[in-house]
């Protein structure tokens, strides 16, 4: 019994490190998917505008504009990757830190 308490008492000391680490990996990956999707935001509204207008205009064609618009979406989607990454490793930081506190 008292085996396993110490066991359990290392492994918590040696994953404490890792769960600062990991923390600090969060609030990066919260900072930098904010910022980026701002701007992939504003560029993905941009290529939207520029691809409808054009078509509209008779400057680009069918095929050309959907281009346009297929690589606006990309762009969209870039920040709402990130998200899902930093939601990857905010589950594994509550699982690090309700292991701490077990």
């Amino acid at each position: 019994m008292i085996k396993m308490f110490v066991l359990k008492l290392l492994l918590k000391i040696l994953v404490f490190p890792v769960m600062l680490i990991v923390t600090v990996l969060q609030w990066f990956g919260v900072f930098l998917v904010g910022f980026s999707s701002a701007v992939f935001n504003i560029l993905a509204g941009l290529f939207l505008l520029v691809a409808g207008s054009s078509y509209f205009l008779g400057l680009a064609s069918g095929i050309e504009a959907l281009k346009m618009l297929a690589v606006g979406f990309v762009i969209f989607m870039i920040p709402i990757i990130g998200e899902w990454m930093v939601t990857a490793v905010t589950t594994v930081n509550i699982g690090l830190r309700e292991f701490i506190r077990s």
